[in-house]
């Protein structure tokens, strides 16, 4: 039995953050990894102490209407102190790839260099944006491929 790469254990990290999500119309999981170890999980839902998504009394029913904090977000908010500054470089692995607002927010952080998705989001624009600021972008498939997002083409597990 083959060994999986890390791509694809830390996109099943990320699906079972996922799993904490308390979304109820989308649920995200993020990892945040150095060197090859996880450092921060993240999922979206309501802010800490806030009360949970109330189904269909959530006003996030409509999309773009939501305060829930995004995973991408959580999972940088939770980074420990120690490891909290520019001397370190960071990958995010996501279940969906982030939205205009995430990427602007690891963008703004600067310490992340790559960024991995399993489900691309329905507006494209967002990844455009971290190409544009040198953020390598990588789709990893369900078969366990690592795709470079703009050039499709297979890339070898690093």
């Amino acid at each position: 039995m083959g060994r999986i790469s890390r791509q694809v254990m830390f996109m099943m990290m990320a699906r079972a953050a996922s799993m904490r999500s308390t979304c109820m119309r989308l649920n995200v999981g993020a990892v945040l990894v150095h060197n090859n170890r996880p450092v921060s999980v993240g999922w979206n839902g309501a802010a800490a102490g806030q009360s949970h998504c109330a189904g269909n009394d959530c006003p996030g029913v409509v999309p773009g209407n939501c305060g829930t904090i995004h995973a991408e977000e959580n999972a940088i908010n939770n980074i420990p102190k120690v490891w909290n500054n520019k001397d370190y470089t960071f990958d995010i692995y996501c279940t969906d790839s982030p939205c205009l607002s995430c990427c602007e927010k690891i963008i703004e952080v600067g310490f992340i260099k790559r960024v991995f998705f399993e489900r691309p989001y329905r507006d494209p624009r967002p990844l455009q944006r971290l190409w544009e600021k040198k953020i390598a972008v990588y789709e990893v498939t369900p078969a366990g491929y690592t795709i470079d997002y703009f050039s499709r083409q297979v890339i070898e597990a690093p």
